[in-house]
């Protein structure tokens, strides 16, 4: 009897590690399929609203302009952020002008960087450009993916109006030292500044707080339990419309890509790669700023909400503003415009668009009338 009752029981206990194993296997293997599988599935469906253009290197980048004439307003997203954060604002201008909004490299709807197996691929021309463009995910690479896609693929009615948020801001001052003819007016949102890191405390909580951060959303994305937390609404949406017919366009699907980017492992991947590259972002800019002077045909306007970040230490905050000061007190010596808006919405771009619209048509309207087209 007692023979029989240790073979029953190590049976029971055999059988019970088994079905535990199947169920911690299944917990591994099946949720990062069904991810995987519904990444694929919605890709297509969720791209409709603009337009992928191979900008060369074995390279697409997503674009969505709307709206015609010149000058053409492009719309740059903030660090790790993709082109979603700007379609309201674009559809209030698109009736007064050609706007553009696209995703930098790996964000959104864009293509990652190839690998360097598809860039010795390449055609001889684009090969020996490559070797020049800089690493990936700074803003030298940027700005000439930028002008590739809007002058050598999707030719955008020239000169152009950069708006830029946060890294785009970045983005926009680069691409007009580097290409002066083909802008007439900035707007740097919440810029970054090249200074920042010269404060060791901001530095640490970019490197310390933000990036890790990332990269745990990044890892929870590869193994499918964002989307099990996205479909039980147990993690924030970052952009959202509150109504349906905020929008015109049957094809934008904000609120649906937004679930779909936060279980995608390749583009959080991208948006940390913005963030660590930064350092080298911001030295690039110092040089470009040391080796030129800022064209004087260019406008300028910097946007400042009234805080930074409310959640931020007020240290924080305050390093934030002195780099703002700086910005328009050395680097541009007091001859941008500058407007603070009445809000601490980070995402005041998506939200708010009024703030910005009528800002950006009376620059449209001034071009205008020097040009006689009013």
């Amino acid at each position: 009897m007692v023979v029989i009752s240790v073979r029953s029981l190590s049976k029971t206990c055999v059988q019970t590690v088994w079905k535990l194993g199947q169920l911690l296997l299944f917990i591994i293997i099946v949720p990062p399929l069904i991810n995987y599988a519904s990444l694929k599935r919605e890709a297509p469906l969720l791209a409709q609203h603009g337009l992928p253009y191979d900008i060369g290197y074995g390279q697409k980048l997503f674009l969505r302009c709307r709206g015609q004439g010149a000058p053409t307003v492009i719309l740059d997203a903030p660090t790790g952020m993709n082109s979603d954060v700007w379609i309201p604002l674009q559809e209030k201008l698109k009736a007064k002008t050609t706007v553009c909004i696209y995703d930098r490299t790996g964000l959104g709807m864009s293509d990652s960087p190839p690998s360097k197996t598809v860039k010795e691929q390449s055609d001889e021309k684009d090969a020996k450009i490559s070797k020049h463009r800089g690493m990936d995910h700074t803003v030298e690479k940027m700005s000439e993916d930028l002008n590739r896609l809007v002058t050598a693929t999707s030719q955008q009615p020239k000169p152009f109006i950069l708006v830029g948020s946060d890294l785009g801001a970045i983005v926009a001052r680069f691409y007009t030292q580097m290409y002066e003819f083909d802008v007439s007016h900035l707007f740097l949102i919440d810029p970054l500044v090249e200074t920042l890191f010269d404060n060791q405390q901001w530095k640490d909580y970019w490197y310390d707080r933000i990036i890790p951060r990332l990269h745990a959303m990044q890892l929870s994305a590869a193994i499918g339990v964002n989307r099990m937390l996205v479909l039980t609404h147990m993690i924030d949406i970052p952009l959202t419309l509150r109504t349906s017919n905020e929008i015109e366009d049957d094809n934008i699907n904000i609120n649906h890509r937004q679930k779909h980017l936060l279980c995608n492992a390749a583009h959080i991947s991208s948006a940390i790669r913005e963030h660590f590259h930064m350092n080298e972002t911001f030295s690039q800019m110092k040089l470009a700023w040391r080796m030129k002077t800022f064209p004087s045909n260019v406008s300028v306007t910097i946007i400042n909400r009234r805080q930074y970040d409310k959640s931020l230490p007020n240290d924080l905050n305050k390093i934030w503003d002195d780099s703002q000061e700086y910005l328009r007190t050395q680097l541009f010596r007091n001859q941008a415009q500058h407007r603070i808006v009445d809000t601490t919405d980070k995402y005041f771009v998506f939200h708010k668009p009024d703030l910005l619209e009528t800002l950006i048509k009376d620059v449209i309207n001034k071009w205008r009338e020097q040009k006689g087209l009013a």
